[in-house]
């Protein structure tokens, strides 16, 4: 996590990590979790910028005061005026908004974006403690060995879902969609569905679970007032570094059995399938559009083309798509340009978001949208928020979906959202992609 703090100091752990993070995570701390090197980030909150769903617009305040401008503005102009850096998500209704992207209607006072200023930090690789400053003086050892001592026993929780919706609905939702693509409308939809279901403990100890038994590349658990949001993702949106910009869509999946030679034929076969090599080609292209708009002429290109990755469960086809940012590319643009994803909504993004606006069982949320963090420079690093969960009490909502495409089998997309399901319920099998 390349956050650029003021301060940095080394701490020896009380406790095994994570566990010993766990009384600060039930006191509202965001945590950064990079689960494929053991990398962590446990950030103290700071001040929040939030907007909530007014009559007819988003409302976007700090601290409780009211900011002029779209809320991307409002998040570019903050984020510029601080010295540290945001850690925090933003809803699939609100990128669609900024985008001019038609979506479903939501609730007065819904939560749109939730970013809080973070001024001192834990980072953790491996066992490996550091303590990061972004203010004018250096973080207290002492302090934070008694934020890391107070804690409880490891807690247990678990989770059922059902889907709101049935087989049959699911059904006729995916052959509209096939319907729509033969008459020419768009050639690629990710339809999703909702899972709701109860919380069994508390959602600090089904973040402990997931992230041992799951490994997420782009791993979150963020309280954002009293909402938790539980990230499991593999998908990096949108990263930056200076002039440098980059995505890495995920389309295409098959499981991962841990037999070598059976994982090595299932890649293969992956590599080859035309449905998947379809889909995939079609959201990179989606992507490869989204960063040419804010790209300096020529520069997009695929660095990485389909990459086969493995994660516990399942095998993905990964690309890498680069660019070079235009000179003073601000970040309300950047997010415009490429917020909601492409591999989490179809092509072409406009008339898909229409049809899905009608389809979906409900709005998103979180779902879909962007989770991570955002320095003062406008460099960040963005994951899409798939295999999550918005945990309100002991209420949980879980969404699962797939790319539909003209080849796509309704049964086997429906099988397919049962077995996603399992990256948040812990049961054995495959859960692809998103």
């Amino acid at each position: 996590m390349d956050l650029a703090p003021k301060h940095r100091q080394p701490i020896q752990l009380p406790r095994p990590w994570p566990a010993c993070a766990q009384g600060l995570l039930r006191q509202g701390a965001a945590w950064l979790h990079t689960g494929d090197t053991g990398e962590g980030l446990l950030a103290l909150p700071g001040p929040a910028l939030v907007s909530t769903w007014g009559d007819q617009t988003w409302d976007t305040r700090l601290g409780g005061k009211p900011l002029p401008g779209s809320p991307w503005a409002a998040l570019e102009a903050t984020v510029k005026a601080q010295p540290c850096p945001w850690i925090g998500a933003a809803s699939f209704e609100l990128a669609c908004d900024e985008a001019e992207l038609l979506r479903k209607p939501v609730e007065q006072g819904r939560l749109g974006q939730h970013w809080v200023a973070v001024e001192e930090a834990l980072h953790v690789i491996g066992d490996e403690g550091e303590l990061w400053s972004w203010g004018a003086s250096p973080p207290d050892p002492a302090t934070w060995l008694a934020r890391l001592t107070s804690t409880g026993a490891l807690g247990q929780a678990s989770v059922d879902l059902a889907a709101l919706w049935t087989e049959e609905q699911h059904r006729w939702a995916v052959e509209r969609i096939q319907a729509c693509i033969l008459e020419g409308g768009f050639y690629v939809a990710n339809l999703c569905v909702p899972f709701e279901g109860h919380l069994s403990g508390d959602p600090v100890a089904l973040a402990l679970s997931a992230f041992q038994r799951a490994r997420p590349p782009f791993g979150a658990l963020l309280n954002l007032d009293g909402l938790y949001l539980l990230s499991l993702s593999m998908e990096r949106l949108l990263a930056r570094r200076g002039d440098r910009l980059w995505s890495q869509p995920i389309k295409g999946s098959t499981p991962l059995t841990g037999d070598a030679e059976q994982d090595l034929a299932a890649a293969v076969l992956l590599l080859a399938d035309p449905k998947e090599r379809a889909e995939h080609t079609m959201i990179l292209d989606l992507v490869r559009n989204d960063l040419g708009r804010v790209a300096v002429p020529g520069s997009v290109r695929v660095v990485r083309p389909m990459a086969v990755e493995p994660y516990p469960t399942v095998q993905h086809l990964v690309s890498t798509v680069e660019a070079t940012a235009h000179p003073g590319l601000g970040l309300a643009e950047l997010l415009r340009s490429v917020l909601p994803g492409g591999s989490v909504t179809g092509a072409p993004k406009h008339a898909v978001c229409t049809h899905l606006a009608l389809a979906e069982a409900g709005p998103r949320g979180f779902y879909c949208g962007a989770v991570g963090w955002i320095s003062p420079t406008g460099d960040l690093d963005l994951a899409l928020p798939i295999r999550t969960a918005q945990i309100q009490g002991d209420q949980l909502t879980y969404w699962t979906g797939g790319g539909i495409t003209r080849r796509s089998d309704p049964g086997r997309e429906w099988a397919e959202l049962q077995l996603k399901t399992r990256a948040i319920t812990g049961e054995s099998g495959c859960a692809g992609a998103p």
